[in-house]
């Protein structure tokens, strides 16, 4: 069992590393008299944000997407996901399978993800399953990239995805109910009220899918055409439950929230299905995750601040219902293994204009977390021990200064203190913006950063990630990101609203802990001594009368820079997972009973391993559907996935170009239909 140790010296350390920011903020420049107006003092603490106010949400890039505006199209958080620049979702065992977010080609445990001010991420399970998160109770989602603001208290290296659900103004009763291909079954019920003198929102839903379809086997043999065959997939399916219940008022905050995600994980399907042949069992993943938290926010003087404390419980139970056979899905012979973690979390924030020119943030917290483990897995990869212990603190201070009387003119230094295991790092981080007229403005920021490796990284999943081997090192590294916006009318259009966003960007990193797939069925991680990742990112939109459009794109080059030794010869190679061009656009036609809307994916060709032997062929998809307003509380959605059936085409390429094609590990499901129906009381 490991220990969490203090280091004596980090009281020292935090002083000094946070001094300075703290006088200069205690004793500002010289200012004009009037009190300079900060967006950031505005923004902290809104429930609501139109699209001319997202630019404020941070000194670096951020992307919002608003599920209500996608209502009835069955979309999950990951198909959002997919429409913003610079984030790539990486998807294992099919289209609703496990899915995790790599933003600006960072590593998915990089990227931090919240739920109503609760962090996801666990140290068992860093890298968050999207596809486990329900939007249809959202009312917004925000990417941040680059810069990371002091609200969140996360190492978030990669970004953040903050999630926030929804908190109803009136009394509304809301019903969903849905149906399409492949036996999928979706339902969804919400209710909001006034209690007492504050808001209560409830939602329940439920989801089921049995994943069958038709696929091309190769039957495991590239080179030999005369023994493929059609088969049909099975062992894809999941059943989902969620239930989430929340109460605010001006000064107090309650949540709970509980899902329950039942998953078939199917075998590698070279060679298998084969009509007629016997059906091999596939293996089965059951999580069980509740959150919990309790939260004050009050005013004193002119000192915002709040307080919350969390609780979190989960546990992922996996069999692989093959006796004492090796499984298919983990590592050898682990047959069942059961994961079961705790976390407790408490954390302080804080925000004051200081002086004239000067609006401070401060953020500090405290997490705990064990881990019990059970099964195969800790006689065969863990050395019997069976229960873990690790706790951290972070700490984040930041600064918005004017430069100028107009306020347009802003720099955010900030400065964190992460510690944990009893080794610490201090990072800093610093943006300039600058608006002008006419709806533009310029970011651009620069900073360092660590992470330290968690206990899933280590210690792996009981099912498809095996621990890792010898011991990881913290990341560190630094990254640089600079951009353009702008919003505003197009007056030879008769006034639409137009966005744009442009960016480019990079980053370096020591040690990055790479997942890298060691086999067909399952995977560990490790460090990869240094690596680069540099690209542009395109965001632009356009409202017109009844027309609409946005469009979205990423160039992306991830490089391995570990220098060549021994064996080893990996310099220069691509990163997993990074495909060099990605993108999305979607076009939306209104009428008078609704709209009718087309959807384009682009997801570029790019490698698997580190050696550059396995490549996925790039992919084209096409969406389109159609929503009828049939009263004004009754809504239809209809539409169809994958139009041209495109993911039956996926295939991948040993060795890049070199020899034949060949079928997927995990093949997907390629056209879909989808009906949904929305009605509100």
């Amino acid at each position: 069992m490991e220990k969490y140790k203090t280091r004596p010296a980090w009281k020292i350390s935090l002083i000094k590393n946070f001094l300075p920011l703290l006088l200069a903020a205690a004793f500002p420049s010289a200012s004009p008299a009037a009190v300079v107006e900060l967006p950031e003092e505005w923004v902290v603490g809104s429930v609501i944000y139109d699209a001319e106010e997202d630019k404020y949400l941070s000194p670096g890039m951020v992307t919002v997407i608003r599920p209500e505006e996608r209502r009835g199209e069955q979309r999950s958080l990951p198909d959002l996901l997919d429409e913003v620049p610079g984030l790539r979702v990486i998807r294992l065992q099919g289209r609703n399978g496990y899915s995790v977010a790599s933003v600006r080609g960072s590593t998915s445990s990089q990227v931090a993800v919240y739920v109503d001010g609760i962090l996801m991420n666990l140290q068992s399970e860093p890298a968050v399953d999207l596809s486990a998160i329900s939007v249809d109770n959202v009312e917004r989602v925000e990417i941040y990239r680059g810069y990371i603001p002091a609200k969140f208290g996360a190492q978030a290296m990669g970004g953040v995805i903050n999630i926030v659900t929804k908190t109803p103004e009136k009394p509304k009763t809301e019903v969903m109910l849905g149906a399409g291909s492949f036996g999928r079954w979706k339902g969804v019920l919400s209710h909001s009220a006034r209690l007492g003198d504050g808001k209560f929102f409830g939602s329940f839903g439920y989801e089921t899918y049995n994943g069958d379809f038709e696929y091309w086997n190769d039957a495991g043999t590239p080179y030999n055409n005369t023994d493929d065959y059609t088969a049909v997939r099975r062992g894809n399916g999941f059943e989902n439950m969620d239930l989430l219940l929340k109460w605010e008022n001006d000064n107090w905050r309650a949540r709970a929230s509980w899902t329950r995600r039942n998953r078939e994980l199917p075998l590698v399907a070279p060679n298998l299905d084969r009509p007629g042949a016997p059906q091999r069992p596939w293996a089965l993943l059951d999580t069980d995750r509740t959150d919990l938290s309790l939260g004050r926010t009050q005013m004193y003087g002119d000192i915002n601040w709040a307080w919350e404390m969390t609780y979190t419980m989960q546990n992922k139970q996996y069999d692989s219902r093959r006796g004492t056979a090796p499984s298919q899905i983990g590592g050898a012979y682990v047959t069942k293994s059961e994961y079961d973690s705790s976390k407790f979390g408490i954390s302080v924030n804080a925000n004051m204009p200081v002086g004239e020119r000067h609006f401070l943030e401060l953020l500090a917290g405290y997490s705990s977390e064990r881990l019990n483990v059970k099964g195969d897995m800790i006689y065969q990869y863990l050395g019997g021990t069976d229960r873990y212990d690790v706790a951290e603190w972070n700490v984040s201070l930041q600064d918005t200064i004017a430069l100028d009387r107009a306020g347009t003119f802003l720099l955010t230094p900030s400065i964190r203190w992460h510690e944990m295991d009893g080794e610490d790092h201090f990072t800093w981080q610093a943006a300039l913006s600058k608006e002008f007229p006419r709806g533009w403005m310029l970011k651009s920021t620069y900073g360092t950063y660590a992470r330290a490796p968690n206990m899933y990284e280590r210690y792996g999943d009981g099912a498809f990630i095996i621990p890792s081997s010898g011991n990881l090192k913290w990341e560190t590294g630094t990254q640089f990101d600079a951009g353009v916006h702008w919003n505003g009318p197009i007056e030879a259009l008769d006034g639409a609203r137009a966005n744009f966003a442009l960016s480019g960007f990079m980053r370096e990193t020591d040690d990055l802990i790479e997942f890298l797939m060691t086999s067909p069925r399952y995977g560990r991680y490790f460090n990869v001594a240094k690596s680069e990742v540099k690209g542009v990112e395109l965001e632009a939109g356009l409202d017109w009368e009844k027309w609409a459009f946005s469009l979205s794109g990423t160039w992306m080059e991830g490089k391995n820079k570990t220098p060549n030794e021994g064996s080893v010869r990996y310099y220069g190679m691509a990163l997993p997972n990074r495909p060099e061009w990605s993108g999305a656009a979607r076009f939306t036609r209104k009428f008078d009973m609704g709209v009718a809307f087309a959807e384009y994916r682009y997801i570029g060709e790019n490698y698997v391993d580190s050696a550059e032997t396995v490549l996925f062929d790039a992919r084209n998809i096409i969406n389109i559907g159609v929503k009828y307003d049939l009263s004004p509380t009754t809504h239809l959605t209809v539409g169809i996935d994958d139009l041209f059936n495109n993911a039956d085409k996926w295939r991948i390429r040993p060795d890049g170009y070199n020899g034949p094609v060949r079928m997927l590990w995990y093949p997907i499901e390629g056209r879909s239909y989808y009906l949904t129906l929305n009605m509100e009381f």
